[in-house]
């Protein structure tokens, strides 16, 4: 795991130390139980991408082609995630073509799903499949992922995030993984918070540049007090889920 500064500042149990996986939780009966459940459920898991619809297949597949291990054990991880904490709902703030989607509601798959994104209608506005020149459409090739993995409850919402105040749904387990610079990151981390999720999963979260700093802004400003304990995950990019207090 990569170090972070402390983060805390005044109450002593609110500090940190260096990295994701603090000491002052190593101790805490729920970071032990998540720990030892997510790392059984991660070995045990036989999950794998769909063979038509994921990164492996999306527009710009060649970026995960090259490493198609690593991007394996990432979403194995997703599911290993969504295994572990057995969500009743998730909210996914950024769908795209539900690859992730796929992980989580595979381990979770009596779970509700709403899926938030701008899909075709944001920044990805006029991309074509880099393969065979088709307009890239990810909210229909999630919608033809779910139909053949037969998720039935779900709902793809088309919405830009920043036009939204407060998530209109609450859920239990909340996924940050939209736009991960600075800005756009620390928006979605609040909003997830609207959400009175029990846990917030970000993506992503190892870049020194853009998330890390605005999870560190959102732990610092936003969560001070509110934290059951932190969990990090060692895969490309990086993952940190942030257990809540009740």
């Amino acid at each position: 795991m990569l170090s972070i500064k402390r983060l805390w500042q005044g109450n002593k149990n609110d500090k940190m130390s260096s990295d994701w996986n603090i000491q002052v939780y190593q101790e805490d009966k729920g970071f032990q139980k998540f720990r030892q459940s997510f790392e059984a459920n991660l070995k045990d898991c036989t999950w794998e991408t769909h063979p038509k619809y994921s990164v492996f297949t999306q527009y710009d597949q060649e970026f995960y082609l090259k490493e198609r291990d690593a991007f394996e054990h990432k979403y194995r991880c997703f599911y290993a995630v969504s295994k572990t904490i057995a969500p009743s709902k998730i909210i996914e703030l950024g769908t795209h073509a539900g690859a992730s989607a796929d992980a989580y509601l595979s381990a979770s798959p009596g779970a509700e799903y709403i899926g938030l994104d701008q899909y075709e209608d944001g920044v990805l506005r006029g991309l074509v499949h880099h393969v065979d020149q088709t307009p890239w459409q990810p909210r229909e090739v999630a919608r033809q992922l779910f139909e053949d993995r037969g998720f039935k409850n779900y709902q793809l919402v088309k919405v830009d995030l920043r036009s939204l105040d407060k998530l209109p749904f609450t859920s239990d387990f909340v996924v940050v993984d939209a736009a991960h610079d600075f800005e756009n990151e620390y928006a979605d981390l609040r909003l997830a918070l609207t959400a009175n999720p029990t846990f917030i999963f970000v993506d992503d979260s190892d870049d020194e540049n853009e998330a890390k700093p605005a999870i560190e802004k959102f732990i610092r400003r936003d969560l001070k007090g509110k934290i059951g304990f932190l969990f990090g995950i060692n895969y490309i990019g990086g993952g940190l889920v942030i257990k809540l207090k009740n």
